[in-house]
């Protein structure tokens, strides 16, 4: 963190009468990760910024995206604060439009550099904290979406009931198979040896034929006289960790051939069920996946060869089988040994190969941002339970020997079907100026609005007729109060009345001339916040309100699928 004496500005928050100067300031915003709050406000009071530095500087921070300040620079969707000296700001008041609990990045650009800090608002009652869920919620969601493309990339049904672990241990397999079976082949030649000097009785060693002189008396040893000879040793403790590493294996790919085993026999024996449906779209991705399932079987079982191989080896025989209570740093080193420590592991305990990317982990600190990406996979989720299923959409990935699903960057798609009908979701993506822009498959609207960019789009198609978009935008504000106000709701409006006067050239079945004069392709938009109030609405904006935290999520589903039926989708 930047010490204050460094710092080309200064910043402080809070009350009028009680403001705190923030000194701690980073340049490298993934620190802030890990880092406590600066400083940390009860809700429900005025915030009050004095900011003061060069003139070329500006502050933000989470939260003033819809807030418009007069005399205040407005670009890249957020409100930049110019600095004044000796003159307090009023962000936030706390009577009609208190910042929701969570935390917030503090944002200070100027000379070609950014500083970040961190402050947290706290609630007042216990009770409020159901936001603090929404991490671990998450978590949980990013890590159901990964199997859920797991289970894609294997030709998988969603509603096949596969162990996670025996998805990632899918994964493990088939991508090191072809490592493990060439270390294999290695370590059935040759593993790691030592030279030790050890006693032997001179009778044992013998004189060797090949001698080229006779020792003279002086020099030949004695009957029963021990001497020092140099041998190779391969009992180590790289070998031993191998050993015990190989044995443990052995075990562990029996199991997985064991539980594969079962599941093939009760998706053939579902598969059987469906033959006379062979057009059968569960039957086709049956059959698919016991090819894959098939052949993760042969490579376990070819590994399971390459270790009996080994087990013949005369090091293996020499090499004892208790595992070190530490693993050796010749493990560590040696890509061969390591490479079986891995597999062992991961094959052992499935967790250790799934990670969540660093991208997920930093919204933690950024609630505002939390939400929105909780939000949008809690409409991923209603969609499934609905019977949708994912198409396609974000990958999964393997980094440093662990899997994780990529980062949900900004125009990320996901695609989910139900028969002919697909519903494709766009995560915070920019919407054409012009109806040259579009495509009738993947960016039908345009808009000459400034806010051209919603956290969610959902453009839903039958076949490959277009039948309309569901606008979303999440903001972790008390978004009917801000919208009640007619001061401070302004940019809220022109931000709504953009969504919902998009144009398209391809809706449904008409000409292009129709479809750009008489089509409205967004029936509604939806504005999603944490406050658990009755959902309501405002007809004049075609903007509807949902209350959506953990724990209340459960009205999603039925609302996506009134409005799919108002479009004509969704029908079994």
């Amino acid at each position: 963190m930047t010490t204050p004496c460094k710092l080309p500005f200064s910043v402080a928050l809070g009350k009028r009468e009680a403001m705190r100067s923030f000194t701690r300031f980073t340049t490298h915003p993934e620190e802030l990760k890990e880092a406590p709050p600066a400083w940390r406000f009860t809700e429900n009071q005025d915030l009050y910024l004095r900011f003061e530095a060069p003139m070329d500087f500006r502050f933000t921070m989470d939260g003033l995206d819809i807030v418009t300040l007069p005399g205040e620079d407005r670009y890249d969707g957020e409100t930049w604060v110019r600095p004044r000296r000796a003159w307090d700001t009023l962000l936030f008041k706390g009577e009609d439009f208190p910042l929701v609990p969570g935390y917030y990045v503090l944002t200070v650009t100027g000379r070609g550099e950014t500083w970040y800090s961190l402050l947290e608002i706290t609630p007042r009652y216990m009770g409020k904290q159901s936001w603090q869920d929404m991490g671990e919620e998450l978590l949980e969601e990013i890590k159901h979406l990964s199997f859920d493309f797991m289970k894609k990339s294997i030709h998988m049904s969603r509603t096949l009931d596969i162990n996670p672990d025996l998805l990632l241990r899918f994964y493990t397999i088939s991508d090191n198979s072809r490592m493990v079976l060439h270390v294999l082949g290695e370590l059935a030649r040759t593993a790691n040896g030592r030279l030790v000097r050890r006693k032997k009785p001179a009778r044992t060693a013998g004189v060797s034929p090949a001698a080229s002189h006779i020792p003279p008396q002086s020099l030949r040893p004695s009957a029963g006289q021990h001497l020092l000879y140099t041998e190779i040793t391969y009992d180590v403790a790289e070998n031993r960790f191998a050993k015990a590493i190989l044995l443990r294996l052995a075990k562990n790919l029996r199991d997985f051939v064991s539980e594969v085993d079962g599941f093939i026999a009760r998706l053939d024996a579902r598969c059987q069920a469906l033959l006379p449906y062979t057009q059968n779209q569960e039957y086709r991705r049956g059959e698919a996946a016991l090819v894959k399932f098939r052949d993760y079987r042969k490579q376990a079982l070819a590994i399971l060869r390459d270790i009996e191989r080994v087990t013949r080896a005369a090091w293996f025989e020499e090499a004892g089988s208790r595992m070190p209570p530490l693993i050796p740093m010749t493990v560590l080193c040696d890509p061969r040994y390591s490479l079986l420590y891995h597999l062992h592991r991961h094959l052992e305990t499935p967790a250790d190969s799934y990670s969540v990317a660093d991208f997920y982990q930093f919204q933690w600190k950024r609630t505002d941002k939390l939400y929105e990406l909780w939000g949008f996979l809690q409409f991923i989720k209603a969609l499934s339970s609905l019977g949708w299923e994912m198409e396609e959409g974000m990958s999964v990935i393997r980094e440093d020997g662990r899997y994780r699903l990529s980062s949900l960057e900004p125009g990320a798609v996901i695609s989910m079907k139900k028969g002919e009908e697909e519903i494709r979701l766009t995560y915070d993506g920019i919407i054409p100026a012009a109806s040259a822009d579009t495509d009738r498959m993947t960016a039908p609207l345009y808009t000459n609005n400034a806010h051209r960019q919603p956290d969610l789009r959902m453009d839903c198609y039958r076949g490959e007729m277009y039948c309309g978009s569901l606008v979303v935008d999440f903001k972790y504000r008390d978004m009917l109060f801000l919208w009640n106000d007619e001061n401070r709701g302004e940019g809220l409006r022109r931000q709504f009345n953009g969504y919902r006067d998009m144009n398209t050239k391809f809706y449904r079945d008409m000409d292009e001339a129709s479809s750009l004069r008489d089509s409205r392709p967004v029936k509604e938009v939806w504005a999603v916040f944490p406050r658990e109030v009755p959902g309501s609405s405002d007809e004049d904006y075609s903007l509807r309100f949902i209350p959506l935290s953990p724990g209340s999520e459960s009205r999603l589903p039925q609302l996506l699928e009134d409005y799919l039926r108002s479009l004509g989708l969704g029908g079994d």
